[in-house]
C-alpha cells in the first residue's frame, strides 16, 4: 500500500488538488507527495463539505505533518466495520457452501464406483487416499472434456492454421494449471484489469472515485475494491509477485475456497484497521486515500511464516542474501511499526501490521475456530434441508472393496494429428 507522488499529479483531477491543499499539509510533503501502495484522493468529493481549518500550515521547515486534521463532518467508524464484517461473513458461508457442494459431488461420485459400504475394517489413510484418487481422476476427466470442447471449437471456425496451433497450446496450458495456479492466475488478472484501467486518463476520475478508499467518505465499498487497485507499475509489480510466490503456499494448505475467503477477509480487514487508525489519529496526521493489495499480500506472508518458519526467501534488491521466514517476518513488521512512531509517510504501515496479523490469528485460530465449525454447520443444514427437517445421517459411510472403473472412464490422451 502506497501513496501519492508528485509525478503522478497530473493524472488526478483538478479537484483532487484542491482536496491535498485543503488537508494542509506542509510544504515539504506537499511538493514531495509520493504514492506509495495506497493513498491517492478521489475527485467529485464536492459534497463532502470540507470545512476550512483554523490553523495554519506547518512550515517547510518543520518536516512535520500538519497540526489539524480534514475537518470531515461525521466521520464514522461503524459502517466501515459493519461493512468489513458483514463482507468477511458473506465470503466464509459462500466459501463454504461451495466447499460443502464440491465435496457432495467427489463423495457421491466416490460411492458410485464403489461396491460394497460398511463402516468396519476400513482404515482412515485408505479412504483419504481414495478419496484423493477420486478427485485426481474427476480433475483429469474435467481437463479431456475442456480440451475436447476446444478441440471442436476451432474445428468449426476459419482460422490461419498456426493461430489454432496458438490457442491450443494455450488451452492446453490452461488446462494443465493447478488448482492454485487457476485462482492465483484469476486473482492476478483482475488486478491487471484494474491497473491497465488506471492508465486511461478519462477512466481517473471513476477509478479514483471507486477503487480507492478514503477515510472520512461513507463509500465503504472502496474498502474491498481498493483490494485490486494498483496505479503504479512498481507497486503492482511487487504485489503480484508476492501473491504468486506466497499464495500457492496458502492454497496448498487451505484449499480454494477457504483461500479465496481468507485472502479477500484479510484485505477488507487490513482496510478497516486503516481507516479507523487514520481517523483516530486525524488531528495529528492528514487523512489520505488509499488503495493496493498489501495488506491481504502481507497476510500471506505471515501466514507462510507460521507455516514454514525455517524457509527462506530473498529480497527484490538483495537476493544473494536468503532470510529465513522467521527472522523476514518480525523485521517487516519492526519496520512498520517504526514506520508509525515515526510517522513515515511512504507505506500504509497501519494496514501492513494489520495484515500481518490477521494472517498470523488465522493460522492459530481460524481453521479450527471460523472454517471447521462453518462448514459442519453448513453441511448438517443441507442435510437436514434435503431430509425434510429431520436429522442427517450421522457419520459417512466407508467402503470395503473399491469397484474397478470402466475403461470409458479413465482419462484417455488425445492425438491431435490434424494439426501437429
Amino acid at each position: 500500500m502506497l501513496r501519492l507522488t508528485h509525478s503522478i499529479k497530473s493524472k488526478i483531477s483538478p479537484k483532487c488538488h484542491q482536496f491535498i491543499s485543503n488537508t494542509r499539509i506542509s510544504s515539504y510533503s506537499r511538493h514531495n507527495f509520493r504514492f506509495t501502495g495506497q493513498q491517492h484522493s478521489s475527485p467529485n468529493l464536492q459534497n463532502t463539505s470540507i470545512p476550512p481549518l483554523q490553523s495554519n500550515p506547518v512550515t517547510s521547515n518543520s518536516g512535520a505533518w500538519a497540526k489539524h486534521a480534514v475537518g470531515f463532518p461525521h466521520v464514522g467508524y461503524v459502517g466501515p466495520v459493519v461493512f468489513g464484517l458483514t463482507t468477511t461473513a458473506a465470503s466464509f458461508v459462500t466459501a463454504a457452501v461451495i466447499f460443502d457442494r464440491n465435496q457432495q459431488t467427489l463423495w457421491e461420485r466416490f460411492r458410485k464406483h464403489t461396491r460394497q459400504w460398511s463402516i468396519f475394517g476400513v482404515s482412515e489413510e485408505s479412504v483419504l487416499f481414495d478419496l484423493w484418487k477420486e478427485k485426481k481422476d474427476m480433475i483429469l476427466e474435467k481437463r479431456e472434456l475442456l480440451l475436447e470442447r476446444l478441440k471442436n471449437y476451432l474445428d468449426r471456425i476459419n482460422l490461419p492454421l498456426d493461430l489454432k496451433r496458438a490457442f491450443w497450446m494455450l488451452g492446453a496450458k490452461l488446462a494443465t494449471m493447478s488448482e492454485s495456479e487457476k485462482t492465483l492466475s484469476t486473482l492476478i488478472a483482475l488486478n491487471s484489469i484494474v491497473f491497465l484501467a488506471w492508465q486511461i486518463p478519462r477512466l481517473t476520475p471513476f477509478m479514483s472515485q471507486w477503487f480507492m478508499h478514503l477515510p472520512g467518505t461513507k463509500r465503504n465499498v472502496t474498502l474491498l475494491t481498493s483490494c485490486f487497485s494498483h496505479q503504479e507499475f512498481f507497486h503492482f509489480t511487487l504485489n503480484m509477485v508476492g501473491l504468486w510466490s506466497f499464495g500457492r503456499v496458502i492454497h496448498d494448505h487451505f484449499g480454494r475456497e477457504q483461500f479465496v475467503a481468507m485472502y479477500l477477509s484479510a484485505g477488507i480487514g487490513a482496510n478497516v484497521v486503516s481507516h479507523a487508525c487514520s481517523l483516530a489519529l486525524r488531528n495529528s496526521r492528514p487523512l489520505m486515500p488509499s488503495l493496493g493489495a498489501s495488506g491481504a499480500i502481507y497476510s500471506l506472508v505471515a501466514s507462510t511464516a507460521i507455516l514454514h518458519p525455517n524457509s527462506s526467501i530473498s529480497l527484490i534488491f538483495l537476493p544473494m542474501i536468503p532470510i529465513k521466514l522467521g527472522y523476514a517476518l518480525p523485521a517487516l513488521m519492526g519496520f512498520d511499526l517504526a514506520g508509525i512512531l515515526l510517522r513515515w509517510k511512504m507505506f500504509d504501515h497501519f494496514a501492513h501490521l494489520a495484515g500481518a496479523g490477521l494472517g498470523i490469528g488465522y493460522m492459530h485460530y481460524g481453521e479450527q475456530h471460523i472454517w471447521g465449525p462453518l462448514v459442519r454447520k453448513v453441511h448438517e443444514i443441507r442435510e437436514n434441508s434435503r431430509n425434510g427437517g429431520g436429522k442427517g445421517q450421522g457419520g459417512i459411510y466407508m467402503l470395503t472393496e473399491p469397484k474397478q472403473k470402466h475403461e470409458s472412464a479413465q482419462p484417455q490422451t488425445t492425438k491431435w494429428t490434424k494439426w501437429f
